[in-house]
Formats: C-alpha cells, sequence, structure tokens
C-alpha cells in the first residue's frame, strides 16, 4: 500500500483525506475519498498541497492512472477488499470493490466537527493566524504545520475533535495566536480588528 500523493510505502500510518471538507456535505463519498500517508495529509491540511492538486490526482487516479506524482518503484501485489473485507494481504496497489457507493459516518457527537458552525469558524480563525503570519516571515519561510501542533499540544487532540464544551477556549487561544504576530500587534495597536467574534461570522455566514 502506497500513498497516493507521494508515492512512498514504508510508512506507519495511512489516512483517509476528504477532498472537499467533510462539513460541507457530512458524508463520505468514494469519489471525494484518497488515501494518504500522515505527512502528505498533514500539508494537504495545511494548504502547502492545493485543494486543486488533489482534485487533480483524485481524476487521474479514477482515470486509472495508478502513479503517484512522486511514486517509486513498486510491486503489483494487489489488495482487495471486496465489500469491506480485509483479507489481510499486505500490498502496493489497492482496488476497493463496495456494493454502495455511499458510506455515511457522523462526526463524534460533541465534537467541534459535529457542528459545522464551530469547525468553519475555527478554521477562518486557523487561516486568519497563517494570513498574519505570513505576513511576518514571508511565504518562503512560512510552515503553515506549526499552528496545528501547536493546537494538538495544548489541547491534546486534533484541532476539530475537541470537545465543543472547549470551544470558547479554542477562540481565546486562535485570537491570542493572531494577536501575537507582528502585523497582530501593529493592528492592535491602531485599533484594527483583527477577526470577527463568533457572533458576527454567524450573522454573516451561520446556517
Amino acid at each position: 500500500m502506497a500513498c497516493s500523493m507521494c508515492g512512498e510505502s514504508d510508512v506507519t500510518t495511512f489516512e483517509i483525506h476528504h477532498i472537499q471538507p467533510y462539513s460541507d456535505n457530512n458524508e463520505h463519498e468514494e469519489e471525494n475519498l484518497i488515501l494518504l500517508c500522515s505527512n502528505c495529509h498533514a500539508k494537504v491540511t495545511a494548504g502547502e498541497i492545493t485543494e486543486n492538486e488533489v482534485l487533480r490526482l483524485k481524476i487521474s487516479l479514477m482515470k486509472g492512472n495508478n502513479s503517484a506524482p512522486q511514486q517509486k518503484s513498486q510491486s503489483n501485489n494487489v489488495l482487495n477488499f471486496n465489500s469491506g473485507v480485509n483479507n489481510g494481504v499486505v500490498a502496493n496497489k489497492v482496488e476497493i470493490k463496495t456494493q454502495k457507493k455511499f458510506i455515511k459516518i457522523s462526526a463524534p457527537e460533541g465534537t467541534i466537527a459535529s457542528s459545522a458552525n464551530h469547525r468553519n469558524y475555527i478554521k477562518r480563525l486557523i487561516d486568519r493566524y497563517h494570513e498574519f503570519k505570513t505576513a511576518d516571515v514571508g511565504k518562503v519561510k512560512m510552515k503553515y504545520t506549526i499552528i496545528y501542533g501547536a493546537i494538538k499540544k495544548e489541547f491534546g487532540a486534533k484541532w476539530d475533535m475537541i470537545p465543543i464544551s472547549r470551544f470558547e477556549r479554542l477562540v481565546v487561544f486562535m485570537h491570542r495566536r493572531i494577536d501575537n504576530t507582528i502585523l497582530g500587534k501593529t493592528n492592535k495597536a491602531r485599533n484594527i480588528k483583527r477577526y470577527s467574534t463568533f457572533e458576527e461570522y454567524l450573522q454573516k455566514y451561520g446556517s
């Protein structure tokens, strides 16, 4: 089994990525899923690998091109998942056959991911932090994955898997990270708005 993006097979963890965010449709459609190693998944989440790149790769794979952009030479072993059954064969080429087109799995109840409004607001703050931090250090030196690691270290979970009961604390954390950037400090001193409140976000974008 190998990562669809980098072709690396010598990894400990593979993750399924939703090309279109799960919170947008709450469905696991096969055409919207792609298997990535944890490193590539982090880069996609951070924006280092764009959604368009992932989408082009998925379309290529659906057309029968099984070579990842940076894929190494692989063997032709085949792993069949017939109706979701894993026969225990470790292989580099994966063929998935399912009888159902849609597999619907709800986000864990009580997490930020279970609420589109809460999840989208936090993602908006993360994007805002990236914008301000990039203004500080420049695009070349910008490391998009750092904030995700900082959140996990502070809260003990991936940002959207944090209990919704700790949402306000996460908001304060993100506001502080934005305010502590050079641009954030400058705008704060000039009384320039750095971010919208959750209530303001709901008034404009809430469903």
